[in-house]
């Protein structure tokens, strides 16, 4: 407490701080201030390039799981509306076509769920959860991440293609999955309407 009945809050600290200061996102600090400029600029864009792409890759799940949830929601409505088919007229047949191309879809929207591991990379590196994993060898981890903070840009970059490769994936599976539910609805429904 102070004379005057404020609190006081301790002083700065005065000692010296390593590598010469703080270590915001805009390089400050860094020693020599050698981390400004083209290569610092070119860091950045990485950075974000990796971040829109995660983004992309949350909302491309994000797809997949609402299509997968009214896939799977389009049987139960049928045959709770009509019971099951009675196979006994030409108009069944179009509801088996939608059958097969219902089981595409659910099968291309859960690929899309699906994680996917592994990299693009073709040397040695430290990228993805999969590096980190048994056999562990610390000197050789430790190596790897030191290699990767001497070039911190191609270090995203290879982070940034490898998740690119996998929302390529899931938008592939995306693509199919709507390809084969869209005529699958549309053969159900028309079935449903002639349905005794």
């Amino acid at each position: 407490m102070s004379g005057d009945g404020g609190t006081r809050t301790s002083p700065a600290p005065t000692a010296p701080v390593p590598d010469g200061g703080g270590h915001g996102p805009d390089g400050a600090g860094e020693p020599n201030g050698d981390r400004h400029g083209p290569d610092r600029a070119g860091e950045r864009i990485a950075e974000r390039l990796l971040v829109t792409v995660r983004e992309d890759l949350g909302r491309a799940d994000s797809k997949a799981a609402v299509l997968l949830s009214g896939a799977l929601a389009l049987p139960a409505f049928l045959i709770g509306r009509h019971g099951s088919p009675d196979w006994r007229g030409p108009g069944d047949l179009a509801l088996v076509v939608a059958g097969l191309l219902w089981v595409v879809a659910v099968a291309a929207l859960v690929r899309a769920l699906l994680p996917r591991t592994g990299t693009v990379r073709d040397q040695e590196g430290v990228t993805y959860f999969g590096d980190l994993l048994a056999p562990f060898d610390h000197d050789a981890l430790t190596a790897r991440i030191n290699e990767a903070g001497r070039d911190p840009v191609g270090w995203l970059l290879v982070q940034a293609v490898d998740v690119s490769a996998i929302l390529s994936a899931k938008y592939r599976a995306i693509r199919w999955a709507v390809a084969t539910l869209a005529p699958s609805a549309v053969l159900a429904l028309a079935w449903s309407l002639t349905a005794r």
